[in-house]
Parts: C-alpha cells; sequence; structure tokens
C-alpha cells in the first residue's frame, strides 16, 4: 500500500558530515521511492534562503507561483558539505574551530533561530510551508545529490537543525513540526523534535549505533547531546529500526526499559547487480604489486594507525587510505606504499574498491561497517577486524584479524593475496543471497515490513 512519508534527517536536510547515516537513508529513500511511496523531505531553511526569496519576489521576474530561486537555494544549500573536512572540531585547528563558532552566533541572532524557538515554546502556531520538487528546472544536479530528485516536495522549517542541536545541548524545548499530512514519519538517527501527527500514523526511529554512550574517546559534549536526542526520539517513537542485530542488542543490554517497543532489523545498502551482467574490473595498482584499500575518518576507533603500522613492515603491498586521516597522513617517513587519497567522490571510491586487491576494515567498534558490503557488491575480497558486528555482516566471506595488531593485519593481507581467486569466487557464489539480504531493492520491504520479534529475526539471520 502506498505511503506518504515525511523524512527527517540531518544527513539530507542539512549539509552533514555523517556519512554512515547519508548512505543508510539515501538508499533507503532509493528503495521507498521505487516502490511507489511519495517522500518529503524535511529541510533546514536559513537566512540566505529568505533573502533569496524574498530578492525573488522583488523582481516580479517570474510568476508568483514560481519557486525557481527557492529551489536552487534549496540544493545549493544542500550541497554545501566539504566532506573531505574532520568530522572531530576538536582536532580541526583554531581557525576551523572559529569559524564554527561563528557560524553558530549567526544562526543564533537569525530570524529563522528566533523562529523555531517561539514554535518550540508554543508562542507562534503551527503552520507548514511546501515546496514542490519541479527538479526539471535545475540544468544540472551533480552526482552525489541525485537522491534529492526523489522527494515529491520539500517540507521548509527555518532554521530546524540547527536549532535542534541547541535545544539537545541547553535543554531548551525541542523544535515541533506538524507531521499531520503524512502516514510515516521517518527519523533517520536519534532527533529532538517534537512531532505533531494524526491518529494511526506512525513513528520509526533508526538508531544506528550507541557509540556516543560507550566510546571512551568522544566528549561530554557528544554524550549530552546524544542522549538528549535518544531521550526525545525513543519516548515518540512507535517502531525502531536498527542497522544490525548487534546494535539492537547492545540497545537492549543498555536500556532495557524501551524493550516494549517493537523493533526490526533494517540493514544498510548498495546496488547488487545480477550475476550475468556483471562486468567488474580486476585489480589492478601498481604492476605486480598488490593494493589495498581502508577507509577512514578522523575517529580513533576507526584505527588506522595500526594498518599504517602493519603496511610499514609490507613494501611488496600498496595501501590507499580514503577519507579524512587526521594526524596520520602528516606521519614522519611514510613508507612510498601508502597513499592518502582523502575524500574521494562516490563514483571513485566504488572504482578504487573494485579495483584493489582487498578492503580492509580494522575498527574497535562500528553500528554496522558499510564498507564492508560495497566491497562484496565489488566482488572485493574483505578483510576485518574479529568483531562481532563484522561476523554478523560479512560472516565467512571476510578474514579476519586481530585489530590491535600490525603483524595480524599483515598475516590477513598475506592470506588474502594468496586466496585472491578463492575469495573473489566465494562472494561470486553468494551473490544472490547478498543481494537479497543487502541490496536495495529489499529495503522498503523491511522497513515498513510487519513486525517481527527479535528472536524471530536472529532466527531468520
Amino acid at each position: 500500500m502506498k505511503k506518504s512519508i515525511l523524512v527527517v534527517s540531518e544527513a539530507l536536510g542539512e549539509p552533514n558530515h555523517k556519512r554512515g547515516i547519508f548512505h543508510f537513508t539515501r538508499e533507503l529513500i532509493r528503495s521507498l521511492e521505487a516502490d511507489g511511496h511519495e517522500l518529503t523531505l524535511l529541510v533546514e531553511t536559513t537566512r540566505r534562503y529568505r533573502k533569496l526569496r524574498a530578492r525573488e519576489r522583488r523582481t516580479g521576474l517570474f510568476p508568483r507561483q514560481s519557486r525557481n530561486i527557492e529551489l536552487l537555494a534549496l540544493y545549493r544549500y544542500l550541497d554545501e558539505v566539504n566532506m573531505s573536512e574532520p568530522t572531530m572540531r576538536s582536532h580541526g585547528g583554531l581557525r576551523r574551530l572559529l569559524g564554527w563558532i561563528r557560524h553558530r552566533i549567526d544562526m543564533a541572532t537569525s530570524w529563522e533561530y528566533a523562529l523555531c524557538l517561539l514554535r518550540a515554546i508554543g508562542l507562534r502556531g503551527m503552520s507548514t510551508r511546501l515546496i514542490e520538487n519541479k527538479s526539471a528546472a535545475l540544468e544540472y544536479i551533480p552526482p552525489d545529490l541525485r537522491h534529492l530528485e526523489l522527494f515529491r516536495d520539500f517540507q521548509l522549517e527555518a532554521g530546524f537543525y540547527s536549532y535542534q542541536d541547541s535545544s539537545a545541548l541547553f535543554l531548551l524545548p525541542p523544535p515541533r513540526i506538524d507531521a499531520r499530512d503524512y502516514d510515516v514519519i521517518l527519523v533517520d538517527t536519534p532527533t529532538r523534535v517534537a512531532i505533531k501527527r494524526k491518529p494511526g500514523a506512525k513513528v520509526i526511529c533508526v538508531v544506528h549505533d550507541l557509540l556516543p554512550l560507550t566510546d571512551l574517546k568522544l566528549s561530554d559534549v557528544a554524550t549530552r547531546l546524544f542522549l538528549s536526542r535518544l531521550l526525545t526520539s525513543l519516548r515518540q517513537a512507535d517502531e525502531l529500526a536498527f542497522v544490525s542485530n548487534y546494535s539492537m542488542m547492545r540497545f537492549r543490554e543498555l536500556l532495557p526499559q524501551f524493550a516494549h517497543l517493537p523493533a526490526r532489523v533494517v540493514y544498510p545498502r548498495t546496488q547488487f547487480d545480477a550475476p550475468d551482467v556483471l562486468q567488474l574490473p580486476a585489480p589492478t595498482g601498481r604492476p605486480g604489486r598488490p593494493s589495498f584499500v581502508v577507509i577512514v575518518s578522523n575517529e580513533p576507533r576507526k584505527n588506522v594507525a595500526t594498518v599504517i603500522r602493519a603496511f610499514r613492515g609490507m613494501p611488496q603491498a600498496d595501501l590507499v587510505v580514503i577519507g579524512y586521516a587526521g594526524l596520520a597522513s602528516q606521519m614522519r617517513n611514510l613508507p612510498p606504499n601508502i597513499r592518502f587519497a582523502g575524500y574521494v567522490d562516490e563514483h571513485e571510491k566504488a572504482s578504487l574498491i573494485a579495483e584493489a586487491h582487498g578492503l580492509i576494515m580494522p575498527s574497535f567498534a562500528e553500528g554496522f561497517g558499510v564498507p564492508i558490503i560495497e566491497a562484496l557488491a565489488a566482488n572485493t575480497p574483505v578483510l576485518c577486524s574479529d568483531i562481532a558486528v563484522f561476523r554478523e555482516v560479512a560472516g565467512e566471506l571476510a578474514d579476519y584479524f586481530d585489530p590491535f595488531s600490525a603483524e595480524s593485519i599483515r598475516a590477513s593481507v598475506t592470506r588474502v593475496i594468496a586466496r585472491q581467486e578463492e575469495c573473489r569466487r566465494d562472494i561470486r557464489d553468494r551473490r544472490g543471497q547478498l543481494a537479497e539480504r543487502f541490496g536495495y531493492q529489499t529495503q522498503a520491504r523491511d522497513f515498513l515490513g510487519q513486525y517481527r520479534p527479535a528472536e524471530s529475526m536472529m532466527a531468520a539471520q
């Protein structure tokens, strides 16, 4: 049955670094749209949007019902994120910290922020502003923004995501949204928001992990923000969706008082081509040399330093580091077999993975591990930390190592080089099962499907 769905997503509704959440929600949107559901994205509007809107009206160039300039402003705003910037401001240097503070001050003194606060405390009534997503009016949409074309329209909320961050930190009333026109409200990560909905409408909150509550290396501010967001979301959620059984079990261990909420596992997804049309490049790299890739961010749990130490002792193999690696990229005397590619777009990332002899996932902790399924989709061998969530995702198709040991990583790399054809054949033979489990075509079905108890889901895996 076709449903009207409002998507509340920091990863899509404002420029954001949360790439794992972005990947999950983007693929879910593709799957929901392919199933015929009508999608609306809640987008934060800023001072710049308001000024462009006023200028369009003053010029009188377009008919009153035309929203061309407004739509252009929205797409430009959502394209502003620089994924090559660090995700942790404490490691970003004084200039970046000052820039962040300046942005926060600018938002806190804007009319958009004030409007959101007035609505939150009930001094301004609820109203809904929609703009039809006539993307055909735009001449060129970058590949990283193509998912925006799938939304029927945008629901515009002044300063919404910026204010909800402050409301979580300072325990102000959460921002309010009017979602009475929708059957389902999808909240793609715990978010501090008060949702007004019609009877029978369902709020589904996605929980990716509980790392802000369990990772010793994250700041107190991150924990405070997450606690506030999580509590607000759990009090409103009708159902919870977890990205792995591991995340769901951890949630129930740490927060048993919310075990009564219906929950299901909805794995992140990617594109799996049919075996008969699959055309994948052979591993390349420098002639006669195996090449491996690792995808990181500037977080200690990503464990890039141990991988670098491992490849210092493996001059016969190359390593390509994708993403922002922080201080690791500035280490002295880096060997020539290690290359820091920085942020690359999705197409180049897919090519690097497909052409590699293996993808390395050395994390100490994850909620899922999206690069694993991207590698399996490319028929590329996977080398993983021996942690529970990676065992759940990759099963017997990965080679496992001790993430604390550079020697263990070297041994894993050596095994995968020797077993290249066997590893690729094993992935190819399981391609149908992988597509059913991790192909985006089945994600909408799992997300909106009938609730099954956790025991049944565990048995089905």
